[in-house]
């Protein structure tokens, strides 16, 4: 006799079995998803042997656990259940996962010890009993690093991430209690206070002005409003030194009219030879010049084709032109033996160089020296 609860599908005889929906929770701690696997690493930063940062680790691992429904297996709210239990193999389960999840995230030395024990309650009771003895040692480490701590020529976001992580790590350490009175508030405020302190205390000599127009402020801005002060006068100071080598630039533009040259050569107000220090203090023993040496000299090589004689300008200055040997200073005084002012027109003298014969494609350099 065919079962009365067979059914009919298409007009031919199906028997269809009766399946039972088990809806799954999502929500329950003894749920794991499919990417949940035991080889998750959740920290950047594995705990150290002695513990040196057991306080950071602790807080970067309870907020990964608790992003997985997991936190109740290492703080013993999810106690092991009885073996009867329907439970029981998903809370084996869930414990082998979370045990695995701790130990890949610990030193070799201390994966050990870790790895022999039953439960991931077990390691974590263990590390707080060994490394949470020193916490007033730790909140002391804190204090001093916050007082020591200066800015140092970086970026304000910088100096300003190094303060955060010291502050969050001493409120894990010190929190503040929980009240209904509103002491826990008044508490909260007076941190905060202390944070800007703290923060303004720590910045360069640069920043005394903004330090200054912060703390004139009534009542005294939050952290946040300091930190975006700072950072807009970080971005002026930034543009500002933008704009030096423009200004450099510019000056060295301005300064160019109290430069004299003369051929090849340059003499500034100081005496300083340009040409000299740009060819090597190069000296040619045929013509007693500068800036070039005896293998090049226009009298051993000869002339260029179509050298013309440079023309004197006016004033004080003198061209020199020698051919071969020295031009001596009685021969420079010379010309302004007559006067002793430098106003005085100059009669009877043609322009101050000294006579020499110039042969054809003569095209040696002149040299004019600033006479003071």
């Amino acid at each position: 006799m065919e079962d009365e609860s067979a059914s009919y599908v298409h007009g031919g005889l199906a028997p269809v079995a009766n399946v039972q929906n088990i809806a799954i929770d999502t929500k329950s701690p003894f749920y794991l998803h499919p990417s949940d696997h035991p080889g998750l690493i959740f920290v950047t930063q594995p705990l150290s042997e002695n513990g040196e940062n057991y306080f950071t680790w602790r807080r970067n691992m309870l907020t990964a656990l608790q992003s997985k429904n997991k936190a109740g297996f290492v703080d013993g709210l999810i106690a092991k259940p009885d073996v009867h239990s329907t439970d029981f193999q998903s809370w084996i389960q869930c414990n082998a996962v979370v045990k695995s999840w701790i130990v890949n995230s610990l030193s070799r030395e201390l994966q050990t010890s870790a790895a022999h024990a039953d439960t991931a309650s077990e390691i974590w009771c263990d590390f707080d009993e060994r490394f949470t003895q020193g916490i007033a040692l730790r909140v002391y480490d804190l204090k001093r690093s916050i007082a020591l701590l200066q800015q140092e020529k970086s970026a304000i976001s910088t100096y300003y991430g190094k303060l955060k992580g010291v502050w969050n790590e001493l409120h894990n350490l010190r929190p503040i209690p929980v009240c209904t009175c509103g002491a826990g508030k008044k508490m909260q405020e007076m941190r905060e206070e202390e944070k800007v302190f703290d923060f303004l205390m720590g910045l360069d000599d640069t920043y005394k002005m903004v330090r200054s127009q912060i703390l004139s402020i009534d009542p005294l801005p939050g952290l946040g409003r300091a930190y975006a002060v700072a950072a807009q006068e970080e971005k002026q100071q930034v543009v500002v030194a933008a704009r030096v080598p423009t200004i450099e630039a510019t000056t060295l533009l301005a300064k160019a009219p109290h430069m004299w040259h003369g051929g090849d050569q340059k003499i500034d107000r100081r005496g300083e030879n340009s040409g000299e220090r740009r060819h090597g203090g190069l000296h040619c023993t045929q013509c007693n010049r500068s800036n070039h040496s005896r293998e090049n000299c226009y009298e051993i090589i000869g002339y260029p084709p179509g050298w013309r004689r440079p023309k004197p300008r006016g004033g004080n200055q003198l061209w020199l032109r020698a051919s071969g040997g020295t031009t001596s200073s009685a021969t420079i005084a010379q010309p302004f033996a007559a006067t002793a002012d430098a106003s005085a027109p100059f009669p009877n003298h043609s322009p101050a160089y000294q006579p020499w014969s110039r042969t054809a494609g003569d095209t040696a350099p002149a040299t004019r020296v600033l006479i003071i």
